[in-house]
């Protein structure tokens, strides 16, 4: 009877956990790479910002529509400030070159 609570307490935890992090903006830290926005739960035509938490690499990032179109551009500063994004599309991708890091919120 204690293990089968104890299993349920555990599947319930790590359930509720998994929802929490649905929003992969608002925790996560970005590397260099190409990334799907779709993959990412970006919620359409939200207003997103950009930061390079790196203390010593700058990083260059590029957004492409759907049709590989780049959209937008930035070079970030190591610890640099937020930048505004343009309204995000789940369709969109965006690229990460550099050796720095950026979080998304």
């Amino acid at each position: 009877m204690k293990k089968n609570i104890a299993l349920t307490l555990i599947l319930v935890c790590l359930f509720f956990n998994s929802i929490a992090l649905i929003p992969a903006f608002a925790t996560t830290s970005f590397k260099e790479g190409v990334y799907q926005l779709s993959n990412l739960n970006v919620t359409p035509k939200n207003r997103y910002t950009i930061q390079n938490i790196s203390p010593d690499s700058g990083v260059y990032v590029a957004i492409f529509d759907e049709e590989q179109r780049q959209i937008q551009s930035i070079h970030l500063s190591p610890k640099s400030e937020n930048y505004s994004l343009i309204p995000l599309e789940p369709t969109y991708r965006i690229v990460i070159v550099g050796k720095g890091e950026v979080i998304i919120a």
